[in-house]
């Protein structure tokens, strides 16, 4: 059994990794960069003489909390319709807009095939449709949808301390540039992210260090989140400015294969997945346990090995049932560029391990 890994850990937040080298994926043309995807939503919002002001924007119940929340507090009136990353499409009788509305779509983990909105989207040709490409910006379905806008949060799959992107396939004109360039909270994540490859670079030898990046890390968070319509950061345009390493790509799509390949048949979970659109890369490796209780087993027990595995998303709140089960038994295993073979092997052997024991 392989028992070693990083000494940074699995997971967690990007470290600094050096500028990034081609060939690129590049970003779409024309397009606006910002510091946070959910800005993206108050810039369209915000543009004067824009139908989005004048309607309700309709978002699927299963999804960003926090996200949702500052919508409603930036004056974005919200409805909730049914939606789910196992279902294959929205529960299209709970969604009903009216001319002047907007609905928001979303590629869950970048597995979703969006031909089911290109055609609900020429049934309804007087709505306006968003979607949101967080988790895989390049997908087949971001490069051929007929969207009105589309928008992603980069820094969820590119080391960058901040950074989001917003395109109109449909060639409408963009918001202007954001008038908040208060760069600070970015400044101290960016901080962070080289103190963190640093720590791991001296292999891990200093609690200092390892405390100082965690609080640049978590001050610069609450700096942002605490922001409202923040234009992106001098450093973080520069290191997007071409777009997305072909290789880390690649990378994180091999890695999701082979994790999936490792970790094959199990009585406590199920791959949320097992295969995906051509063209489309997942996000990372997602797991389903069978009870909240056998998921906060496995997330604790990997946590001690330096496993950091997120939730998306910790819901607890609202009205679908299928929300709250979802919530409560969902895991991400990070696989993204940053992890060899090797790391994979390690993470497939402590769920085995941790599987084997309860």
């Amino acid at each position: 059994m392989n028992k070693k890994t990083k000494l940074s850990g699995i997971g967690s937040e990007f470290h600094w990794s050096g500028l990034p080298e081609g060939p690129f994926l590049p970003w779409p043309i024309p397009h606006l960069f910002l510091a946070l995807g959910r800005d993206a939503v108050c810039a369209l919002w915000g543009m004067k003489k824009n139908k989005f002001s004048r309607g309700v924007l309709f978002v699927p119940d299963y999804f960003c909390p926090d996200v949702c929340k500052f919508w409603k507090d930036s004056g974005i009136k919200i409805r909730r319709y049914e939606d789910d990353p196992r279902w294959p499409h929205p529960n299209w009788h709970t969604l009903t807009p009216a001319r002047g509305d907007c609905v928001l779509a979303v590629n869950y983990f970048g597995v979703r095939d969006g031909s089911v909105w290109k055609d609900w989207l020429k049934g309804n040709p007087r709505i306006s449709l968003v979607e949101d490409h967080s988790h895989d910006p390049f997908s087949s379905w971001a490069k051929n949808s007929i969207a009105d806008f589309c928008f992603a949060s980069i820094r969820k799959i590119f080391p960058v301390p901040d950074g989001a992107i917003l395109w109109s396939p449909r060639r409408h004109p963009m918001p202007p540039e954001l008038e908040n360039r208060d760069c600070s909270g970015s400044a101290l994540k960016l901080a962070g992210m080289i103190l963190k490859k640093e720590y791991g670079d001296t292999k891990g030898t200093s609690l200092l260090l390892k405390d100082t990046f965690r609080k640049f890390q978590v001050e610069g968070e609450k700096l942002l989140s605490e922001s409202k319509g923040l234009n992106i950061s001098p450093w973080s345009r520069y290191l997007l400015l071409n777009g997305i390493p072909q290789s880390w790509r690649i990378q994180r799509k091999k890695n999701v294969r082979l994790l999936l390949e490792l970790l094959q048949e199990n009585a406590d979970f199920r791959p949320l997945f097992l295969d995906w659109p051509l063209g489309h890369c997942p996000f990372n490796v997602i797991l389903v346990f069978k009870t909240n209780r056998y998921r906060e087993i496995f997330r604790s027990r990997l946590i001690s090995k330096a496993v950091f595995t997120p939730i998306h998303w910790k819901i607890d709140s609202g009205k679908g049932t299928h929300v709250f089960d979802l919530s409560s038994r969902i895991l991400t295993i990070p696989v993204d560029h940053r992890y060899s073979s090797s790391d994979l092997y390690f993470i497939a052997d402590n769920i085995k391990e941790i599987s084997d024991g309860i």
